[in-house]
């Protein structure tokens, strides 16, 4: 158990402030930030914006308690299972039988009963989905064995594949009101993968049917496997049990509304207010007018601005929070050629780049060593931020301290361009883009820095600074379009896998749109490496694969992780209630209230000993 205690900083001071009579709109949350959902759909969404609004309006069987990432408390199933409590049992194989005792009474947000049958569906039809660089190979990877449904296809053939899928998640024949997984393996963080919003939410079958979605039998199923996201049943609707349901249509660049569920099976824990709005503003000047204002509860201010709203009478900011995430730039092995306005003219001509411009070593180094790290943590992050070495961040218990990371040097990075395609980089230039969300100024600010460094280094190595809607960029990431891009990426469970799987795994989130295959036997030494560390429960063993796997992203300078960051969230001070949990996709709304004389949940938050409240 960590020792409890909170670093509270209250600073009052008198600033000329908007005064307000009493807490505008006490029923209504507001909330102004930049990135818009990509899908409501659970067997789709992959994104922290899309999850942050299924997770307040659906729930999973198990989910964490308070800020834990560890403990973890009955939601839809009314236990948590456990060896000791007979709920798992462990098959000798190195698999496992998982029993989840379904609640009863509980409704979905169109009024029909949740049923263990409803469980099962949703969990068959997120490994059925198993969409392209999508969440199902998290519970895929434990309960079928397979990262993906088409290697399971490869090697069992289609309707044995679908037969496992069906087999894996049933309800037992001698309870109607549980559901079994028959698991091949049985990891340290098998329950973590269906915690909270690690994807695992459970839904209405019904609903998804008549939706246009699977219906639950065999008939035409492939057709449902890693549809287009417009094309998925619950691309723009949801049906789920939390305490919010969403009202109307959402909109991917204005926003959504959601109101609480009247009828929520937990009356002790219902959501405190009525309503809350989720607005789209990318300009962040225009969210800091919001919050100074007093026309939003909470908004997303980049760090590096943060004097322009720091004593502004009536504002609260929680800051020094661990994040559960790294970010930096992802480089494309092998970009898709057609219809692609990332790489000019698609040749090595000086006014683009090849589709495999960055299968050479040589680029991926020079660019490796030519981000200014140092600056961009100082003058972006305000030093809020750790530079990373790799992709396990500082804070996972196998991040190797003595691991060499990349620094500044642009004599090395040019030595690197001369050396790359044999020279053809330094005579004859290039000319790509760097793409970043828009809205998100700390990444656009990154890729400026980049940008000006290349033009710096060569006036012929041309590159555009440019955002993306949040959704495009999505689609064109996992489209394989994007050459190099500022993306980040925050833990779906508390293992080192989650980390490396993402970014190394030739079918991982990133490392699948990005084509790592193309690295031919490294990609297969990665795999390889990453199916040992999940195998494999011995610290000693785990800890060296993981130091090896941290060495070969380095050598091989498989990605520019730029930065770890702790976390900075701003409100009005009469938000009240606010909880964190670094497993979230942001905020967890249905703990929030408004009131004069609110403050946040210090009791919950005690457990983030580096935190401080500020507030004026």
């Amino acid at each position: 158990m960590r020792k409890l205690w909170l670093a509270v900083l209250m600073c009052v001071l008198a600033f000329g402030a908007i005064g307000f009579a009493a807490v505008p709109n006490p029923d209504t949350l507001i909330y102004a930030t930049f990135a818009g959902w990509d899908t409501w759909d659970p067997a789709y969404a992959y994104d922290t914006a899309s999850g942050e609004a299924l997770y307040n309006t659906y729930e999973p069987l198990i989910g964490y308690v308070g800020g834990s990432v560890s403990e973890m408390r009955p939601l839809l199933a009314t236990e948590v299972p456990s060896i000791a409590n007979g709920l798992v049992k462990l098959d000798g194989a190195g698999g496992a039988t998982v029993r989840f005792h379904i609640r009863q009474g509980v409704t979905f947000h169109n009024g029909d009963p949740l049923t263990a049958e409803d469980v099962v569906y949703s969990l068959r039809r997120l490994m059925i989905s198993d969409i392209t660089a999508g969440p199902g190979w998290i519970l895929m990877s434990w309960i079928l064995g397979s990262d993906t449904l088409a290697g399971l296809i490869d090697s069992l053939g289609q309707d044995a594949a679908y037969q496992k899928v069906i087999d894996s998640v049933y309800v037992p024949a001698d309870d109607p009101k549980a559901v079994e997984i028959k698991a091949v393996y049985w990891y340290a963080y098998s329950l973590n993968t269906l915690c909270d919003n690690s994807w695992g939410m459970i839904y209405s079958k019904k609903f998804v049917i008549e939706h246009g979605g699977w219906p639950g039998t065999k008939d035409n199923w492939i057709t449902f496997h890693d549809q287009n996201k417009e094309n998925m049943a619950l691309y723009n609707v949801e049906c789920g049990t939390a305490q919010f349901k969403l009202e109307g249509a959402p909109d991917p660049v204005t926003g959504y509304t959601l109101t609480r569920y009247e009828n929520y099976w937990d009356k002790t824990n219902a959501a405190k207010v009525k309503r809350v709005e989720i607005r789209y503003v990318e300009e962040w000047t225009t969210r800091k007018l919001m919050l100074v204002n007093g026309d939003a509860d909470m908004a997303d201010i980049p760090v590096q601005y943060k004097s322009q709203v720091e004593g502004t009478a009536g504002l609260r900011t929680l800051y020094g929070l661990p994040g559960g995430s790294n970010a930096g730039f992802n480089m494309n092995l092998y970009m898709v050629p057609e219809g692609n306005n990332y790489i000019g003219s698609g040749k090595l001509d000086g006014n683009g780049i090849t589709p495999d411009f960055f299968q050479d070593v040589h680029v991926r180094r020079a660019f490796s060593y030519l981000f200014p790290y140092e600056k961009f943590i100082a003058q972006v992050m305000m030093n809020e931020a750790l530079q990373a070495t790799g992709v396990i961040p500082h804070f996972m218990t196998y991040f190797n301290p003595n691991q060499e990371g990349f620094t500044y040097d642009p004599e090395k990075a040019m030595a690197e361009f001369k050396l790359a395609w044999g020279g053809k980089v330094f005579e004859k230039g290039f000319r790509m883009s760097l793409t970043y969300n828009a809205g998100n100024v700390a990444r656009q600010t990154g890729c400026d820095m980049l940008r000006d460094e290349l033009q710096k280094l060569d006036a012929r190595f041309l590159v555009e600074s440019k955002g993306l809607p949040w959704a495009n960029y999505l689609d064109d990431k996992t489209a394989g379009k994007l050459p190099f891009y500022y993306m980040g990426w925050v833990w779906d469970y508390p293992d080192e896998d989650n980390w490396v799987t993402p970014y190394y795994s030739s079918t991982g989130a990133f490392g699948g749109p990005a084509s790592f295959s193309k690295l031919g036997a490294l990609s297969t030494q990665l795999d390889s490496l990453i199916a040992q560390g999940r195998a494999t429960s011995v610290p000693a063993e785990r800890q060296a694969i993981y130091y090896e796997l941290q060495k070969l992203g380095h050598d091989n300078a498989l990605g520019v992780i730029v930065h770890e960051p702790t976390l900075r969230r701003w409100q009005r001070t009469w938000v009240g209630g606010w909880q964190y949990n670094p497993g979230w996709s942001n905020y967890n709304f249905k703990t929030i209230y408004k009131a004069d004389g609110a403050t946040p949940d210090l009791a919950e938050l005690a457990m983030f000993t580096s935190m401080k409240v500020q507030e004026w």
